[in-house]
């Protein structure tokens, strides 16, 4: 395979039906009149230093607006993922000096005031006449760059045309020229765009136009996504709407929307009071990331991120959030879920055609809570020409969790699961586990044979590879379906089952499995139960007594007995019985370092820690090389980096005036504070050491 074949870096917006791979050529165009810009003396510019914040001195307002209207023209409130979410910070990185990045590890949604394609001709109204007028075609010029671009074209095509229609248009030119600014927004609110424009740029033609396009848009997805993947939670438009009212935080229809609604209020009033008694936002949340789930799994990938990107915008609007108020919490939809998914199955595509090791880094996206605000205090009206402009579109970026074990945040575990890196065998087998079960299940209720084995299984793998984190997951999904009562897992090792005299082992054993009763009873290291030449062992015992349980409690319980391949191999061997009560064997791969340092940067988000690609760089380079040794602890090695590094900044900033530390300062991790790991916990050390 050809040397520079690697993944494609892609802009991904949500409402678009697939994402776009960016063509080189194409930025390197967009740089190449971005500097022309720059070095054109005649160019405006802002009339005072820093009008312009995390932007190079000097820097052209040409540049600053493309950089803030490059996401915008790709929809209202849209959502962006991929390497190139952040298609400003790529777009304009010669000018750009942002002092938190804000990369492709997640997904970005942007809102900005609903006049924003006149952010620069507002900025130079302190101007003269040639200052304005220059400002006007500008603005068009800078629009114009993006009609070749697919997720943009439709807004940038219909607002290039209403921009030269103005410049056509001696009166309306004049207004921009001379003109009051409220006179021009209302002008554009009114006047200046065609009908099928309007229905590109609805929020031009003013806030109420804008929530109506977003429960239009709700509304028609809403019911293609139930025409193509039916589903008894997801009730009709008005549950939906109270459903997401309630998500919100919201009691009530905001007056604004029951305007819009008119006569269909009354349903929606109707639907609020029979959900609210009891309403949980997480399993509403986790009910509608399983149906996205399934659209996208049965090819309906397109209606499912239409059906999220109008969720997102109709959530926003709810929440307040274009007046400043907070993103609403838990996020609606589930985008980190919904993206997880789809990037999965996007690399599957591509990985039959690349080589691993040229999947590209992701951006870092160092940020603790799920939004990052990053607007500048907007400047009183008339004041500082241009520095108005510098208002900054609010940004709220979520990185993307994708590590071993996941957060506890999903109601669903197969979302859980599919969330998880890597694993992609063991997450199929387990697919393939829910399907035998629900055809068995079906089976019985036409009360046909069912060809059920035993369920009973083996994990083999070296420590800190998720096995303990997929035993969980199990027997939840498990409960899921019924198949167990409660789906709880207890957890035992040797110590946990072996007595110290003859005549204690099978009743400690005997009491633990009890326990499992309606779960999982996961016995880890189960190779130690038997050990080499220790005939006599009080290990053996225990094995028979769980034998004997297995078959009293056939259906009551699931065992997993886990550990090491070689060792795991010799256990299944001592006894003649283990081979047919664990017809699964499921085998947990080692992470290679791309994986890991996903691990480490999902783990220092989850502790509000900051970091940037050189704190990663050094954390690749403390990664032992492959092939590792046997013991080495994959997912809770990288831990312990982490917890290293924390504990390496904490001394670093010990030094210091404690009142002098600001929060980016307790929050920063810098590449020096990271090395490898001098200590473990002492549980990583019984890990480290099979046998023990």
């Amino acid at each position: 395979m050809p040397d520079d074949i690697r993944r494609p870096r892609v802009l991904d917006v949500l409402a678009a039906d697939e994402p776009w791979e960016v063509p080189d050529a194409w930025l390197a165009g967009i740089r190449r009149q971005l500097k022309a810009w720059a070095d054109d003396p005649q160019v405006l510019r802002p009339l005072r230093a820093g009008a312009f914040p995390d932007f190079a001195k000097g820097t052209p307002a040409a540049v600053w607006f493309t950089h803030q209207i490059a996401p915008l023209l790709t929809g209202w409130i849209p959502v962006l993922h991929g390497e190139y979410a952040d298609i400003s910070g790529e777009i304009t990185r010669d000018f750009y000096r942002p002092t938190v990045r804000l990369g492709g590890a997640g997904h970005l949604i942007r809102v900005a005031p609903a006049d924003w394609p006149l952010q620069m001709i507002a900025g130079a109204r302190g101007f003269r006449e040639p200052g304005r007028r220059q400002a006007l075609q500008l603005s068009r010029d800078a629009v114009r760059l993006f009609i070749d671009a697919p997720p943009m074209t439709a807004r940038a095509t219909a607002l290039t045309a209403a921009f030269d229609r103005v410049l056509a248009d001696r009166e309306a030119t004049d207004l921009h020229v001379t003109g009051e600014y409220d006179a021009i927004a209302k002008y554009w609110r009114a006047e200046a765009l065609h009908e099928d424009e309007r229905a590109a740029l609805p929020e031009l033609s003013g806030a109420t136009s804008a929530l109506r396009y977003t429960l239009r848009m709700m509304r028609d997805t809403h019911a293609r996504l139930l025409m193509v993947v039916p589903d008894e939670y997801a009730g009709d438009f008005a549950d939906l709407l109270a459903g997401l009212i309630l998500a919100t935080g919201l009691r009530g229809i905001p007056q604004n929307v029951a305007q819009i609604l008119g006569s269909a209020t009354e349903d929606v009033q109707k639907a609020l009071g029979n959900l609210r008694t009891g309403f949980d936002p997480h399993v509403w949340l986790a009910n509608n990331t399983a149906w996205l789930a399934h659209a996208v799994r049965h090819d309906h990938r397109a209606v499912a991120r239409a059906w999220a990107a109008a969720a997102t915008r109709v959530s926003v609007h709810l929440a307040g959030v274009l007046g400043d108020a907070p993103w609403p919490e838990p996020e609606v939809p589930d985008l980190g879920a919904l993206f997880r998914l789809l990037d999965r199955e996007r690399w599957q595509v591509v990985d039959a055609h690349v080589e691993p090791e040229k999947k590209p880094e992701p951006l870092a996206a160092p940020v603790r809570k799920p939004a990052v605000r990053a607007a500048a205090a907007e400047p009183e009206a008339g004041t500082e020409p241009l520095a108005e402009v510098a208002q900054l579109a609010e940004v709220r970026a979520i990185p993307r969790d994708t590590s071993i074990p996941a957060p506890e945040t999903y109601d669903d575990p197969l979302a859980e699961l599919d969330a998880l890196i890597g694993l992609e065998s063991i997450k199929d087998s387990v697919r393939r586990m829910v399907a035998e079960i629900k055809t068995n299940l079906r089976r019985q209720e036409l009360g046909l044979p069912s060809h059920e084995r035993a369920r009973h299984m083996v994990f083999v793998g070296k420590p800190g590879t998720a096995k303990t984190t997929i035993a969980r997951l199990l027997g939840r999904i498990y409960k899921q379906l019924g198949v167990l009562e409660k789906g709880h897992v207890i957890e035992v090792d040797r110590s946990d089952l072996v007595g110290s005299s003859v005549g204690t082992t099978a009743p400690i054993t005997a009491a633990k499995f009890r326990e499992a009763l309606g779960g999982v009873l996961f016995v880890d290291e189960a190779y130690t139960l038997v050990p080499d030449n220790s005939p006599g062992d009080f290990g053996l015992e225990a094995v028979t007594t769980i034998l004997k349980m297995m078959e009293d409690h056939r259906d009551d319980c699931i065992v997993i007995v886990a550990g090491y391949h070689r060792e795991m191999q010799r256990f299944m061997e001592s006894n003649t019985g283990l081979a047919s009560r664990f017809p699964k064997l499921l085998s947990f791969s080692e992470y290679d370092n791309k994986q890991l340092v996903a691990i480490f940067e999902l783990q220092a988000r989850q502790k509000g820690m900051l970091y940037t690609d050189a704190v990663l760089d050094v954390v690749r380079g403390v990664i032992p090389p492959a092939p590792r040794a046997h013991n080495f602890g994959n997912g809770r090695f990288i831990r312990n980096v982490l917890e290293e590094a924390i504990s390496n900044q904490a001394t670093r900033l010990s030094e210091r005036d404690p009142d002098t530390l600001t929060e980016r300062d307790l929050r920063e991790l810098l590449p020096e504070d990271v090395k490898p790991p001098t200590s473990m916990r002492a549980e990583d050390y019984l890990f480290q050491k099979p046998g023990t």
